[in-house]
């Protein structure tokens, strides 16, 4: 069932092409049902995870590698699961509406499906490689979600951030999760949580947990890679509700929280995610009051929650997982609703800045209702999903488990941080909704289509009807994720009016109070200077990274990539000798043996001498003839020791390449001068004999040490051992090559055939000389003056142009 809900949405992905045609709004209601049915499905099997239970499928892939299909659903896969099919569903509906006059809809629904159908196979994934697909996965669709508008730059520049940002920390997380599944001995989830305190114990936990943290990072815009995010509101406003509410952002998160039980508790884990988390928040909060576009807004509203929820992931406390989960399931809601609403806004107004926008309650009543419940909610305004929120993070942050004055420290930003959410709620309600209509709209605002204030419509009313009726199913539909994120016995304990005046009542009360005020200075807060400072901006060191590597990719092309074939061979050389002789010299020549020299006979030192001596006439040879002579006395050498050596199949081999060469050569060297030019320097050539000599060493070295090495047993014993059982050959070698090497030697072969017809196409479009002249492309001498006066007033009596293009007239006919 698990693995027939991941691939649903990405087989069905090809159907939202069926959206280039018209009606599209039709096409919208027939996909809806797509999402709506996987939402259906996952909830179908939530009993079993309500008694406490998972629902486990698992398909083996590569079984060696560690690597299978295997797919888990408990408490809090569950909760991303049907945030993830529920808010799909919506919007996909919604999706037809906006975008009902745009004929590339189906390519967006495309990107759409195959979205959902990775962040489905990632919060769903038991083991970590397949969860790591998804994962680049969702980064993928994500571009191309952001770039969809890509005739516009500023759409293709937010698209190649987000990807280089995430897919950089992907690489980054990739590493760790390998880490972390040696040092636990299996990459799956279930079995790396059980093994927690061995890892801990491991020496590979802080450099796994660093790269994991990155990966985490990075998906989740936090500080200082939360610039990205902002900068991918040039998506389409459904692809912006999609990824803030219930996805992609909280993809970091989620691995945060899934990882947490048994891998927290240290003070690695703890002092980097409250740091990390608290700064993302207040950051966040702040940059919100300075926005005018409305999803500029909204997006650093997400940024200052995503690093609430890596705060309370990381400070631990009884209460942190409660409030985790509570603020997961708010800000789905109100934040899924609210970009649904600044896109209608947008859609009917036609502009989504807070300084041309105003005075829109009249116009569209249905729109600043929802909008005005879901900005209280994200305020945190008591009888509202966010508030019930609110109040299980202040909660945490008093009762949270940092060392003295850390504590302190949280606690006054999370009370910040809510005093800043009033304010940027107040700002997103009243620039929009309410005041004098503003001057940059649309003649004749009305309200939107009804499809686009479904989504909205129904995500609001959970965001009022859960506190006021639905609190205690609510809280037991939570605490299965709640045990799944806890390393001991938490319950979530939901309330919406409090039994008893506490701290955490009278500090959130203090916040929406500062918040009100501070609402009449509103102007004064837009307009006051950025607390960061210039050069912390996330955009100019992004701008100077990508220009830096670009100019770097250039010098460096233009260096290796000069068109000198004597200056690839040198730096694959050199590059060669960097890779493989560090650990040559450190771990090859341990035990070194060197071959025992008592049974070869002089001629057979002779023999091998001549071979040096060949090569040296070879390179100091003043003509080309001498140079084969002398090249083709060393190959002779080595197949004659191949017959010394009882290999007479090689020996042969050999010397039928050496005179198919020699012959070639000849024939080569017929067309070209009798000797050699000089194209290098004496300093250049002694550089490159320097090179090659080291090369050489190289190579005797790793001879040598693979001749010594006895922890392996010779290649050429399971070779002789198979030869005969396996290839059914008593020629070792032939049963390499053909059985053995088979596909090998056949990709060989092809390459050799592709070469050779290669050559022969060349040789056919060989320009003729003798048609070349003749030829309309044949280069023709530029006429001088009195030439074309003398062709003026020739025979025929035509002008120049006119003697020229007669011969390309006959040619045509």
């Amino acid at each position: 069932m698990l693995v027939l809900i991941v691939l649903t949405a990405l087989i069905m992905a090809p159907l939202g092409l069926f959206a280039r045609y018209e009606p599209r709004p039709v096409i919208g209601w027939i996909l809806a049902p797509i999402p709506l049915a996987l939402f259906l499905a996952i909830s179908a099997l939530t009993p079993e995870v309500l008694a406490g239970g998972q629902v486990v499928q698992a398909i083996p892939w590569a079984p060696r590698m560690g690597l299978e299909l295997r797919f888990m659903l408990d408490g809090l896969s569950m909760l991303f699961a049907l945030l993830v099919s529920g808010i799909g569903a919506l919007v996909v509906l919604y999706t037809a509406y906006y975008l009902a006059g745009d004929p590339g809809m189906g390519r967006f629904y495309l990107a759409l499906f195959i979205f959902m159908g990775a962040m489905l196979g990632l919060v769903l994934a038991d083991n970590v490689l397949t969860m790591f697909m998804f994962w680049e996965l969702t980064s993928v669709s994500s571009y191309l979600l952001v770039g969809y508008k890509h005739d516009y730059p500023e759409a293709r520049r937010g698209a190649q951030m987000g990807l280089l940002i995430t897919v950089g920390g992907g690489l980054a997380l990739l590493v760790g999760l390998v880490l972390l599944g040696t040092a636990a001995g299996s990459y799956t989830i279930s079995e790396i949580l059980a093994a927690g305190e061995r890892i801990k114990a491991s020496p590979l936990y802080t450099p796994a947990m660093l790269l994991i943290f990155l990966g985490c990072f990075t998906k989740s815009a936090q500080f200082p890679f939360h610039f990205w995010l902002p900068n991918a509101m040039q998506a389409p406003t459904p692809a912006s509700a999609y990824l803030h509410s219930a996805t992609m952002v909280k993809a970091g998160v989620y691995l945060l929280a899934r990882l947490h039980p048994t891998l927290s508790d240290t003070t690695l884990w703890l002092y980097t995610l409250t740091v990390v988390g608290m700064t993302t928040m207040l950051v966040g909060a702040v940059a919100a009051n300075r926005r005018d576009d409305i999803k500029g807004l909204l997006a650093y509203s997400t940024i200052s929650k995503l690093g609430t929820m890596v705060l309370l992931a990381g400070m631990g406390g009884p209460e942190a997982p409660a409030a985790l989960v509570a603020t997961i399931l708010a800000h789905a809601l109100y934040k899924g609703a609210l970009f649904m609403l600044a896109g209608a806004v947008d859609h009917e107004a036609g502009t989504r800045s807070l300084a041309r926008l105003g005075g829109l309650r009249r116009a569209m009543p249905w729109t600043a209702a929802l909008a005005i419940l879901s900005s209280l909610s994200m305020a945190g305004v008591p009888i509202l999903f966010g508030f019930v929120a609110k109040e299980e993070q202040l909660y945490a942050a008093v009762d949270n488990g940092l060392p003295p004055g850390l504590d302190v420290v949280v606690l006054i930003a999370v009370v910040t941080s809510a005093v800043f959410g009033v304010l940027y709620s107040w700002r997103l309600v009243s620039g929009v909704f309410f005041g004098a209509p503003g001057s940059g709209m649309k003649e004749h605002v009305h309200e939107a289509p009804a499809g686009m204030l479904i989504g909205p419509a129904i995500l609001t009313t959970f965001s009022v009807v859960l506190p006021l009726g639905l609190l205690p199913t609510t809280g037991t539909f939570l605490q299965p994720a709640v045990d799944a994120i806890s390393n001991e016995a938490a319950k979530i304990s939901l309330y919406l009016f409090p039994s008893e005046i506490s701290l955490p009542l009278i500090l959130s009360m203090t916040a929406l109070l500062i918040g009100a005020v501070l609402t009449r200075f509103e102007p004064q807060i837009v307009a006051a200077p950025s607390p960061l400072p210039p050069w912390l901006n996330g955009d100019r060191i992004y701008d100077a990274a990508v220009d830096g590597v670009l100019q770097g990719a250039t010098v460096f092309t233009r260096t290796l990539q000069n068109g000198k074939l004597r200056s690839y061979m040198t730096w694959a050389v050199l590059s060669l000798i960097a890779v493989v002789t560090p650990p040559l010299l450190l771990f090859g020549f341990n035990g070194l043996t060197l071959p025992n020299l008592d049974g070869v006979e002089p001629f057979e030192f002779v023999s091998m001498l001549l071979i040096p001596i060949g090569v040296i006439a070879t390179l100091q040879a003043r003509s080309r003839l001498g140079a084969i002579i002398a090249a083709s006395f060393v190959g002779l050498m080595v197949a004659y020791i191949f017959v010394i050596y009882s290999a007479p199949d090689l020996a042969l081999t050999q010397l039928l390449v050496e005179i198919l060469t020699t012959v070639f050569l000849v024939l080569l060297f017929a067309v070209l001068p009798a000797s050699f030019e000089r194209l290098t320097s004496p300093a250049e050539q002694s550089r490159d004999g320097l090179i090659a000599v080291i090369g050489g060493l190289m190579f005797a070295g790793i001879a040598f040490a693979a001749s010594s090495s006895t922890e392996l047993s010779p290649i050429s014993q399971a070779f002789r051992a198979e030869s005969q059982t396996q290839g059914f050959g008593d020629n070792v070698v032939n049963v390499i090559l053909v059985d053995f090497r088979g596909f090998d030697t056949m990709g060989e072969i092809v390459v050799l055939f592709i070469a050779v017809l290669g050559i022969y196409a060349m040789l056919r479009l060989r320009p003729d000389a003798s048609l070349a002249r003749d030829d309309e492309e044949a280069p023709v001498r530029p006429a001088r003056p009195d030439e074309a006066v003398l062709h003026g007033n020739g025979q025929d009596g035509r002008s120049a142009p006119d003697a020229r293009e007669a011969p390309v007239a006959g040619k045509g006919r």
